[in-house]
């Protein structure tokens, strides 16, 4: 009788009590995993067929290599050095079940690196931050392999995460974010504390910075989405990683030439014309490049000559 209640639960048929009614509690997506206490990753499911062709495609697209094999039994395994990562895959397969088993083995090179703060082995889970990429990674190619037999992904690993990004866009992310750090910095710095003054200045500041900021977020989504996600090689991913860095890197360097010359402009206009300061109107004229002092004394020169023929 229970196996049959089993199996019929199995098909959808929910069994109820006359006496006491019972919702019946749904699945969830972690609920068929499990972790050992080495922390490696356990799936097992059953199926209909002979499967093995599709393990060794699955393996073959992901570059998975498999080393050791068993009448039921394969094991594969990513990762070109043992000093590093290296995922390992274990299948059990036979006529009606499969079970699979996945763990990530962390060298000791990197392991000496990170100080031991990484584990000899990382379980396959899709959150954290001790080699949070490589295990997304494992996620990934362990979902697209449940996948081909209808099974649930890993839970929690769907969904967007920046640790599923190249390693170029998370470098130029990174670059980029340092670089409007500097540009808000430095822009910040030429603020001087007076009425009317700062106000001005704090509002240019805002609209330089958003200028800055769009303009890196549309190259960074250039990059990400036209070369990162398409292209195979990693030298293409950073080569335009460091191109799109570059134009970047001279716009902000544009941007905070040109928009020193109009604060200082700015700066002149307050303390010579509206509110007059003899020592901070004469260095902040000094401070204006060669041009644009020449064209403040025309001017100014223009301006008295205009006034003496008024009188």
């Amino acid at each position: 009788m229970l196996l049959f209640q089993t199996a019929a639960e199995a098909k959808g048929v929910v069994f109820v009590n006359t006496a006491v009614w019972k919702k019946k509690k749904k699945r969830k997506e972690g609920d068929a995993e499990r972790y050992n206490r080495e922390g490696q990753w356990s799936r097992g499911f059953d199926v209909r067929t002979e499967s093995w062709f599709t393990f060794e495609n699955w393996a073959h697209e992901h570059k998975y290599h498999m080393v050791a094999c068993k009448a039921h039994r394969r094991l594969y395994t990513k990762g070109n050095d043992p000093n590093y990562y290296t995922t390992y895959v274990d299948i059990k397969h036979d006529a009606s079940r499969t079970v699979l088993t996945a763990w990530i083995q962390v060298g000791f090179k990197l392991r000496a690196l990170s100080f031991f703060l990484l584990p000899p082995t990382l379980p396959i889970t899709p959150t954290g931050f001790r080699g949070i990429r490589t295990r997304r990674r494992a996620c990934h190619d362990l979902n697209n392999l449940l996948e081909r037999f209808k099974q649930l992904p890993i839970h929690q690993s769907e969904g967007l995460h920046i640790a599923d990004m190249d390693l170029s866009s998370l470098l130029l992310l990174g670059k980029m974010i340092f670089a409007v750090a500097v540009f808000t910095t430095i822009l910040s710095a030429r603020i001087e504390l007076s009425p009317g003054l700062s106000n001005f200045l704090m509002n240019e500041l805002f609209k330089r910075v958003m200028i800055i900021s769009g303009c890196g977020a549309l190259l960074f989504l250039a990059h990400h989405f036209g070369v990162a996600r398409r292209a195979l090689d990693s030298w293409k991913k950073m080569l335009s990683a460091a191109g799109v860095g570059i134009v970047f890197t001279a716009l902000a360097v544009f941007l905070l030439t040109r928009t020193h010359t109009e604060d200082l402009e700015a700066k002149v206009n307050y303390h010579c014309l509206l509110h007059f300061n003899a020592n901070r109107c004469s260095s902040a004229v000094q401070a204006l490049p060669d041009k644009q002092r020449e064209n403040l004394v025309q001017r100014i020169q223009t301006f008295q000559k205009e006034i003496a023929v008024k009188k």
